[in-house]
């Protein structure tokens, strides 16, 4: 059925990673990791059997002298040629190193591509495999980023050979990235999708609504998907299936064959993974009921404006509270001013040094403090170590969020006309009067508000100047005083916005900035919300038109210190364009050409308190 049903279960692995190729014996020696074994032996394309019979392409790195090893895994769908360098960085330091093409990617069996399916069985059959060899010890770790930080997840529970793993820029839960307030991550979908499927042994990937083949143009990117698919199972039922099951309860493939799915199969079983209870509910998209199984310590490594970082905080979380020992204790944490495809070498914020950053971020030494048992700096290492951008220092913590956090409500105000960076909306912490004038914009999934930076895949990465998205009238703008000392945001972000619209869905999106010295706008978070989606994704429906709503938006997080004179700026809008495909406000009627222009209104008064609450650490 899988080889059939030409179906992407969505996307958001990143592009190449970019770090794996920069490995090399000189890097390694910049970077100070220590004497190494000049001899490596490569074995090329051992195919090694799942359990249903596809031979699985793998290359083999080893030290030139016989004997058992530890082992470091990874499986990519990227082409296992990218990590040649790693693989002979980690044998020169003593480890074998096995890369694996990913289930029908490039040297690998399999007709097509399907993202996240079949990655848990097939690594634990390579790990059953690896386990069999007379040259390993029995001591096994995994390394890798984005969709090779997926796959290192859905092993991380064998608490038989795994001792360490070390996931960059990734998250096992899926859906977090896929998904924001309901509103889709378009742009990082079709990038992603576009980008592997032309990789792969020339198939041509079918992703999530078709998008994969499509662009950023003027016809693209609407989103009018009826509130719930016309199913009687729940979203949570409908996660729980497998692709056969899936197939028959839908109508899409016979009961007595479920491997032979109708024509047009694949289109309409696209259209469920539009739906985010779905997505969180699916066992290949979420991992929220594994951490408690996974005894292995996990470095994970992020980025303020990577794609996986609302998910990759909350998986430190979930070890940190969940996880049995060694992994509750051993997990690292280190989040710097990246964004996904320059993670390590392009400081998104603008203002870093990279190569510092580099080295502060990659360490062979994690794998040889857990899996070999050598004493080296990871016995002293901090819980989390971030780098505090606008003033651009690392700094260590012992916790995420950080402890000292006080949370505080910046509240909108106004005199009706916050419109544009000439209007008279502003922020403070004053809360707000019994009555003020609401803020009211139009608008038009036809012209929708332009990505400028952000959480993005390779393109419109980090920090942007946001001065021609703030000269529009559907762009709301409330600005703060100048900040007189310095002034710590870390942690996470929420908006809280009071809002009404003429229609029955529509989205409403936020975005953080700092104002420079110098006038520029920089973003620092965004976020979004889908009307449909605002309590929870199980069970959405349409808001009342012209009722006010209460919406909760959640802009991820960041650090960043406020300089004196600089100021805090908010965005409110409906769209934030190709990062988030455009509501077309017609609440799943009138078919897919229907493209309605909503009449939005906010409201800032005693009753409704619209606010952004910021995570401000008080000075020492």
């Amino acid at each position: 059925m899988e080889r059939r049903i030409r179906v992407s279960l969505v996307l958001a692995a990143g592009m190449i990673f970019l770090l794996a190729n920069s490995c090399s014996r000189i890097v390694g020696k910049a970077l100070g990791l220590g004497p190494v074994q000049d001899q490596v032996v490569v074995v090329k394309d051992v195919m090694i059997t799942a359990r249903d019979g596809i031979k699985l392409a793998t290359d083999i790195y080893k030290p030139k002298t016989e004997g058992k090893y530890p082992v470091i895994l990874c499986r990519l769908p990227y082409g296992k040629n990218l990590t040649g360098n790693a693989g002979r960085l980690f044998a020169q330091r003593g480890y074998i190193f096995v890369i694996q093409d990913c289930r029908a990617t490039f040297n690998s069996e399999g007709e097509v591509f399907i993202p996240f399916v079949n990655d848990q069985d097939d690594g634990r059959d390579t790990v059953k495999w690896i386990s069999e060899q007379p040259w390993f010890n029995g001591k096994l770790g995994a390394w890798g980023g984005s969709y090779f930080g997926y796959t290192q997840w859905v092993i991380a529970d064998d608490d038989q050979y795994l001792k360490a793993f070390y996931p960059l820029i990734t998250t096992p839960s899926m859906y977090k990235a896929l998904f924001d307030g309901g509103a889709f991550h378009y742009r990082l979908a079709t990038g992603w999708s576009a980008g592997v499927g032309k990789g792969n042994q020339g198939s041509e990937l079918t992703t999530l609504l078709d998008l994969g083949k499509k662009g950023v143009g003027p016809e693209e990117g609407f989103f009018n998907m009826p509130m719930k698919p016309d199913f009687k199972n729940s979203f949570e039922e409908l996660g729980k299936m497998d692709i056969e099951e899936l197939a028959v309860t839908m109508g899409l493939a016979p009961a007595d064959a479920p491997n032979k799915p109708y024509p047009d199969a694949t289109k309409k079983m696209i259209d469920l993974f539009a739906y985010p209870g779905f997505a969180y509910h699916s066992k290949v998209f979420n991992y929220f009921d594994r951490y408690e199984n996974v005894k292995a310590p996990a470095m994970m490594v992020s980025g303020w404006y990577d794609i996986f970082l609302r998910g990759q905080l909350e998986d430190f979380m979930l070890m940190k509270k969940t996880a049995p020992e060694p992994a509750r204790s051993g997990t690292r944490l280190i989040v710097g001013p990246w964004a996904h495809g320059a993670l390590g070498s392009k400081d998104l914020s603008k203002e870093g040094k990279s190569l510092a950053m580099f080295k502060d971020m990659f360490m062979v030494d994690w794998f040889d403090y857990w899996i070999k048992g050598e004493k080296n700096k990871v016995e002293s290492m901090p819980p989390v170590r971030i780098y505090l951008m606008g003033k651009n220092v690392w700094r260590d913590e012992n916790e995420w969020p950080l402890a000292r956090t006080k949370y505080t409500d910046y509240y909108f105000h106004g005199k009706g006309k916050a419109n544009t960076i000439m209007g008279d909306g502003w922020i403070s912490a004053d809360k707000p009067a019994q009555i003020e004038s609401t803020d009211e914009f139009k608008y038009d999934p036809k012209d929708p508000v332009p990505t400028l930076g952000g959480n993005n895949l390779l393109e419109q990465e980090g920090m942007e100047d946001q001065a021609p998205n703030e000269k529009r009238p559907d762009v709301l703008i409330y600005t703060s005083a100048p900040v007189k000392e310095e002034m710590e945001i870390t942690g996470p972000l929420k908006v809280v916005l009071f809002a009404g619209s003429s229609e029955r869905d529509t989205d409403f999106t936020a975005k953080l900035c700092v104002v420079k010295m110098d006038g520029s706008s920089m973003n620092l978070a965004d976020g979004a919300v889908r009307a449909r989606y605002r309590d929870g994704y199980d069970d959405p429906s349409p808001i009342t038109a012209g009722k006010v709503y209460e919406y909760q938006i959640d802009l991820w997080a960041t650090s960043y210190a406020f300089q004196p004179g600089e100021k805090i700026r908010v965005q409110i809008s409906s769209s934030n364009f190709p990062r988030f495909d455009r509501n077309s406000n017609c609440a799943g009627e009138g078919g897919k050409d229907c493209k309605k222009t909503a009449y939005q209104t906010v409201y800032h008064d005693e009753k409704h308190p619209s606010r952004i609450i910021l995570p401000v650490i008080p000075a020492k």
